[in-house]
């Protein structure tokens, strides 16, 4: 096995540092990721205010709702990596945490080939079964057009999903490293690429295929850009090589992985599914209200862009003892989320029917159920990605995912239910009230009660430190 490329210090070790001046180091960087992300956002919003009515009056409410629903059912793919790329961010914080290089080149080695055993088991996976799945009967259409796009569309998702595996490496790197306002530059340039990919195809009068192709192949394009500058120019000693290998880590990254991918599947269905249940129950033409109307709330997912770095910062400060810089934290992250949520659902409850009308053409009248249960959904979204970043750590993930994975299927449950009747208030409704009853207020307490289990066993440890030191 290769030895490891030694890294020149040019700064104090972190562990030589000052807590307070550590401290403040982490609320800087999660800061700056969130800000920076905000910026992303606006980036999002901003081809998402002149794409969305574009594309809807462009290919019509079918093609339109069909285009929203494939996307959602490859978002199950996207999370095909069975959970490697969040076991690395955690694996790459935890070894920022003990300033360990080494460990970190044989997780990125280890991450970077699993990934890409992935993406070529699922480009396989799909060319084989390709010609077998009836594709216009999987997603609800009708019309003949959309018919015959429903297996194209498809085909390019799957490719450029299972490319953006392995060269998402990067963004794990960056995350993990709390850097993530690096990745998010990136993403937003690749979004202003999706953008000019989306007045090209309409322009030149393209199907749904080629709209899909600018959607999807110019972040892919970003991404692999983002990679090349970060393994080449700015952390070269972190480029994968096959010599660094090392089966014991990748199996560990595995192992790690496993947990954070059946989080990942509960998470798709707390957050993507509805478009699917809709689709099987009422039709395609039917998620396109649904679709756009979500899409306008997502605008409000504000809370998250700060609860993603928190993320890492929370393992690097529990892996050297900060615990009362998490448990400082982890209040603030909580009353954060809920106020920010409430503030940013409050205000498109206000707005979206003026949106809506504007983007779809669709009045929907007063304040319904449908978009109150948006507006609630927003508050909740904001709070589980605070949830998230708290509790995935070692000594609680495992409790996190009964509590997480519970409320998750029982709202997979209702959500049908309330499909099968023509509700479509129902299904936003059933992940508001299945979550914030089963989940809310038991996730918090773990939180508050996990971080005060740990300060209290880590204090012997602690003074028996600094007696060796007297």
């Amino acid at each position: 096995m290769a030895t490891p490329v030694r890294i020149a210090a040019i700064a104090p070790p972190a562990a030589e540092q000052p807590v307070g001046l550590r401290a403040r180091q982490r609320v800087r960087r999660v800061t700056i990721n969130g800000f920076t992300s905000i910026f992303a956002k606006l980036i999002v919003l901003a081809t998402t205010i002149i794409s969305v009515p574009l594309t809807y009056h462009y290919l019509g409410a079918e093609r339109y709702g069909l285009w929203m629903t494939v996307t959602s059912l490859i978002l199950f793919l996207g999370f095909a990596d069975f959970g490697v790329g969040n076991g690395l961010t955690a694996a790459i914080s935890a070894a920022d945490g003990r300033d360990d290089h080494a460990e970190a080149q044989r997780q990125v080695t280890c991450g970077f080939l699993l990934l890409t055993g992935v993406c070529c088991c699922l480009l396989l996976a799909g060319a084989c079964a390709y010609h077998f799945i009836p594709w216009a009967s999987l997603y609800g259409t009708r019309g003949a057009l959309a018919c015959s796009e429903a297996g194209p569309v498809s085909a390019i998702l799957i490719v450029c999903t299972a490319l953006s595996m392995p060269v998402g490496t990067v963004l794990r790197v960056q995350l993990g490293y709390q850097q993530g306002f690096v990745a998010d530059l990136w993403n937003a340039a690749g979004n202003l690429l999706a953008l000019g990919g989306i007045l090209l195809a309409t322009h030149l009068r393209g199907g749904l295929p080629a709209l899909v192709c600018a959607v999807a192949g110019a972040p892919l394009l970003a991404t692999t850009c983002n990679c090349a500058w970060q393994f080449f120019r700015v952390r070269p000693w972190l480029r994968p090589r096959l010599a660094l290998f090392d089966l014991h880590s990748a199996l560990r990254l595995a192992s790690v992985g496993g947990l954070f991918f059946l989080q990942q599947c509960f998470g798709l269905i707390y957050y993507v599914s509805d478009n699917v249940v809709i689709s099987r129950t009422l039709g395609a033409r039917e998620v396109a209200q649904y679709a756009v109307l979500q899409r306008i709330f997502s605008m409000g997912l504000v809370a998250q862009y700060f609860m993603l770095p928190l993320w890492p910062a929370i393992g690097e400060a529990l892996t050297r003892h900060d615990y009362a810089w998490a448990r400082q934290i982890a209040r603030r992250a909580i009353l954060f989320s809920l106020g920010l949520g409430l503030a940013c659902g409050s205000i498109l409850l206000l707005i979206s029917r003026t949106l809506m009308l504007h983007w779809s053409g669709i009045d929907l009248g007063s304040v319904d159920m449908l978009r109150l249960g948006f507006a609630v959904w927003v508050v909740l979204v904001g709070y589980i990605a605070a949830m998230n970043a708290l509790l995935n750590q070692p000594r609680t993930m495992r409790r996190h995912l009964v509590l997480f994975g519970s409320a998750a299927i029982l709202s997979l449950v209702f959500k049908i239910v309330a499909a099968r009747h023509g509700s479509l208030a129902g299904v936003v409704w059933a992940t508001d009230l299945t979550f914030g009853i089963l989940y809310a207020a038991p996730a918090a307490l773990l939180v508050l009660r996990s971080l005060t289990i740990q300060e209290t066993e880590a204090r012997p440890r602690q003074s028996v430190a600094v007696g060796r030191y007297a």
